[in-house]
Parts: structure tokens; sequence; C-alpha cells
């Protein structure tokens, strides 16, 4: 299925398995083919989608939040986490404290399997790219894929910007107009 991956659908995977890794993720999920798309998006798609707000970074904030949430439970009692975070960056070197949360090893770069959610998400792709008559899957169908999966998480992170049956409409329209 990948050779029938446009140039930009391609770039998102291979996004979407260095997102997962950066997460600290064990297997990619549609959250990390969302931000694949975000990060590889060309064209009128990157602006359909920063014209809603939906970025790469605001999404990866939002999937960083457990480290917010921890930092400012900390702040309560006095001890400014990202400091912490800082002071052990220069000293031992960058991303020095986000390995020790991992046991201090860096991250192998072992291949990441596709969770079932995603694997589906790229099964809706080819799909919608045959239901718009395409013969490439592009970035588009991709994204319309991972909305069309239905994965909480990743509905999620689309609504906190846009709602995703609007985001869904204005990509199918971008589709209908190139073609």
């Amino acid at each position: 299925m990948f050779e029938r991956f446009s140039r930009h659908a391609r770039i998102a995977v291979v996004v979407a398995q260095e997102e997962a890794r950066e997460l600290h993720a064990d297997e990619i999920r549609p959250e990390h083919l969302l931000l694949g798309v975000l990060d590889s998006a060309g064209g009128d798609l990157a602006a359909v989608l920063s014209g809603h707000g939906l970025t790469a970074e605001s999404v990866r904030t939002q999937l960083s939040g457990d480290f917010d949430a921890d930092a400012a439970a900390l702040q309560s009692i006095g001890i400014d986490l990202h400091a912490v975070r800082d002071i052990a960056d220069r000293s031992f070197g960058a991303g020095a404290f986000d390995r020790a949360l991992r046991g201090g090893r860096r991250p192998r770069r072992r291949h990441l399997p596709f969770v079932k959610p995603a694997k589906k998400a790229l099964e809706l792709a080819l799909r919608e790219a045959v239901a718009h008559h395409d013969r490439v899957i592009g970035a588009e169908h991709l994204l319309l894929g991972v909305l069309r999966g239905g994965d909480p998480v990743a509905l999620d992170l689309v609504a906190t910007h846009v709602a995703p049956q609007r985001l869904r409409a204005d990509v199918s329209a971008l589709l209908a107009k190139a073609a």
C-alpha cells in the first residue's frame, strides 16, 4: 500500500514514527499520524490546518501536558520543574532529563509497530483515496483516515481547534477542488 502514498503522505508516516519516539511511546498511534500529517502538510492542506489553528506545535503541546501538569503540581510546593530540566540539560547534555526518566538509556532506533487504530486509519486513508477517485494516497487522505477512524485521543486533539466534522468537510472540499 505504501507505494501508492504521495511524498507528503510517506513523510507523514516517517514523522509519525519519530514523533512516537520523541513522546516515548512504544507504538505508533493515531495521534502520531496526526502529528505526521501536520508536520508534512504542504500548500493548500497546510493553509487549511493552520487556518483552524491546528499545528504540529499546538498538538505536541497538548500531548506533553503530563509534564506541564507535573510541573504545576511541583510549583505549588516551590519546585520549578522547568528549571530542573534546564539545569540537568546544561550539566549533562541536551535531553539528559528525559533520558533519566526513561532509565538513563538513549532511545533505541528500533521499528515501532502501529497499533490497531493507526492501522485502521491507514486503511481508511486508502478508502478515502478510492472514494475521491484519486490514484495516490495523499496527506489529505491520511488526515481523513485519522478523522474517520474515530480514535478518541486524535479526535480530542483536533476538536480543541476545530470540529472534526468541519475539518473533514474542509479537507474533502480541498480534494474536490484539486480534482
